[in-house]
Formats: C-alpha cells, structure tokens, sequence
C-alpha cells in the first residue's frame, strides 16, 4: 500500500464524478432545478422587501397592477374577488414563490414544489404577461413549461427526497434481510407488513418536520428582509405626481353661465392596435374656456397640476389609475396610468418627462403617450379632459 489509496486504486477524477452526477435520477435537470429555486426565493424577497408592493394606494403595489390585470387579463373580474384582501394575497403570493423556490433547491417535497411553482406561474401568465406579443417574449409561459419535468419526474436522486427515499430503501432491504427464510407464516406476514408500515411512516414523519423547519426559516427570512425594507425605505424622489385634490369626486358645477350636475359618461379611452406603438391623443385644453361646464366627472383644480408637472387622480370610468399633465400653461392631456404590457401602474418622470414602467421598464411620452421603449406593444390610452370656467379639469366628457 502507497498512501491512503490501495496499489492500483485511483481517486475518482471531477470529470467521472460530474458524469456520475449527471447520470443520476435528475442530474440532468441540476441547473435548471438551481435556477428555478433561485428565481422564486429571490422573487418572494424582494416582494416582501418593497413596502409599495403591498401597499393599497402606492403605484406599482399589488393592488394597482391587480387593477391594471383586470383590464388585460382574460380572467377580468374573476379576479375582482382579491381586490378585497389585496395585502393579504400579496404576501401569500411572496410566501408561496419562497416556499417553493426553498422546496426545489432542497428538493424536499420536490413535485409539491414543482406543482405550486407551475400553478404561480399559470396564475402569472394568465393576469400579467397574457398579452405579450409573440407569446414567447413573456417569461410566464417558459417557467410554467420548465416547472414540467419536475411535477412529473420529481427532483431526482441529488435531494433530500433522495436522501429519504434511500434511507428507506435501506430499512426496507434489512427489513427483508432479517425475515426468516421460506413460505412465511401469517403471523411473520403481518408483522413484516407492520414495521414496513412503520418505516413509511417514519419516512413521513421526518419529511414533514424537515418541510416545517425550511417553511419556518423562510417565513422568518421574509419577516427579515420585510423589516429591512421598511426600514431602508426612501420617499418617492422630487419629479413624481401627486394625487389631485378632489380625487375624482361628481361635483355640481358653479361658476358658468349654468349651473349643472356632471356625471361620468362612457369612457373613449381605446388603446391604439396592437403592435402599432402609437396612441391617438384627443386635443389638448389650451385655456380656461366661458360658458357651461363641460360634460364628464371633475377629477380636481387644475392648479394642483404643475406646468411640466403630473398629478394623479383614478378614472371614473373604468376605476384605474391615471395621470393628467400640464405640457405647457393651459394645456393638459390625460393618460390611463395602467401599462399595456403588463398592466402595471406607470410613474411620472419629471426629470426626462416620460412615464415609466416599475415593473418591465417601459417609457412613455409624457405629452402623447406614445411607447419610447418596450416592452409594452402601445402607447398609454387617452382620456378626454377639459378645463372648466371653475378652473376645475373633468374627464371622461
């Protein structure tokens, strides 16, 4: 003997034991089985690590997309239902990618995890990136396919499922081992039946405690990086839109030649066709005009609108979020807040006066709407707005 190693005995190379591993149940799938856990651990934390996405009123939270998904998802209002408990399904949502990005890296509960992740997926597909066109540019319907050898195949031998399953494997072949040889009797049947019984349900045991201690620890690295979050929480930065005063509310007019109470009208607000990247903007009120006041809902004063500026308020109409702007003194366009990519709520730039995406980056002209940059396919939709005598701005006329 020479060393640690019999004479003629070799310590296995990294390429023979990469080989074995990638010949193993489920080697193949290591990379990919990493990413998808990476991706949904790091997905759920930084859900949870973003206080306006669990928000009720700050754009870019989970309700306002939610909305927003309302519009552009074939689900509609099947989904009206989770506007009710929107933080509640928020952090279900965020806990449910953390438990399932934990349960695939660890492969523990491998087809549970695989399942919930598809399911996330499916549900993500069908209320966020349905419209994307063509249909492979949406990164849903790839991680939806890609949960697929997992749901069916498990997480193979490198997990601990593995672990378990040979363990197991194991009990049961000393099991055999130490049953008598020959035709066993009734009584030596019913006994090797009950501790094989007693293995799986050991098995079982422990797989559950080990899913109750990985669900525990992700559930306190989420209370974690949420309290980070809040903490290192800065205000929206100086250029952003604030929301108009009056908010929206039906008011009766004064200061015309008439008086008359304004009520919400069908609402014009069509986007332009898919893929044509533009959007068709009505005129623009230039100045305060005499007479009655216009037909439509008052939104607010048109002084809480700065020139250059934005300001907030939600479309009576169709109850989304909306932006009005001030391009120049006297001239204000109105513009659903709601992205066409993804159904997301754009926020106003001041700086580069464009409105952009939170979610996937899209901008948008400030003045026309129009799509700058994908991946949204349109530009925003337009909502008619007038400048009343009251010096008050109604939409939807």
């Amino acid at each position: 003997m020479n060393g640690p190693f019999p004479a003629g005995d070799r310590r296995p190379s990294v390429r023979s034991r990469l080989a074995g591993a990638l010949a193993a149940p489920g080697g193949a799938l290591l990379l990919l089985r990493a990413f998808l856990g990476v991706t949904f651990v790091f997905a759920g934390l930084q859900k949870l690590a973003n206080p306006d996405f669990l928000s009720t009123t700050a754009a870019g939270s989970f309700r306002q997309q939610l909305r927003g998904s309302i519009i552009t998802s074939p689900l509609h209002h099947l989904l009206d239902p989770v506007l009710h408990a929107p933080v509640f399904f928020a952090v279900l949502i965020a806990l449910g990618e953390i438990a399932v990005g934990l349960g695939t890296l660890l492969g523990l509960l491998g087809r549970l995890a695989a399942t919930g992740g598809a399911l996330l997926s499916l549900s993500f597909f069908l209320t966020v990136s349905f419209r994307d066109s063509p249909y492979y540019y949406g990164a849903d319907i790839v991680f939806l396919f890609a949960w697929t050898p997992f749901v069916l195949g498990g997480s193979g031998a490198w997990s601990l499922d593995g672990v378990y399953a040979r363990r197991a494997e194991r009990a049961r072949a000393a099991l055999s081992d130490a049953t008598p040889g020959g035709e066993p009797t009734k009584r030596q049947s019913a006994a090797t039946k009950q501790r094989a019984a007693q293995i799986e349900r050991r098995m079982f045991l422990q797989k559950t405690m080990a899913a109750g201690l990985v669900g525990f620890s992700g559930a306190t690295l989420g209370a974690l990086v949420s309290a980070i979050g809040r903490f290192l929480h800065t205000a929206p930065r100086s250029g952003t839109a604030g929301p108009l005063g009056a908010g929206g509310t039906p008011a009766t007019s004064s200061g015309g030649t008439a008086a008359s109470t304004t009520t919400a009208t069908t609402a014009t607000v069509a986007p332009a066709p898919t893929g044509t990247g533009t959007t068709t903007v009505p005129p623009a009120t230039t100045s305060a005009p005499t007479g009655p006041v216009p037909k439509g809902t008052r939104i607010g004063s048109a002084v809480d609108v700065p020139v250059g500026g934005a300001a907030t308020f939600t479309d009576p109409a169709q109850q989304v979020p909306a932006l009005v702007v001030q391009t120049r003194k006297g001239q204000f366009r109105a513009f659903s807040a709601v992205c066409p990519h993804a159904g997301c709520t754009v926020q106003f730039d001041g700086t580069n006066n464009v409105f952009a995406c939170p979610c996937h980056g899209s901008l948008f002209n400030a003045a026309t709407g129009a799509v700058l940059q994908g991946p949204a396919p349109t530009g925003l939709a337009p909502i008619p707005v007038a400048l009343g005598p009251n010096g008050q701005l109604y939409v939807d006329g």
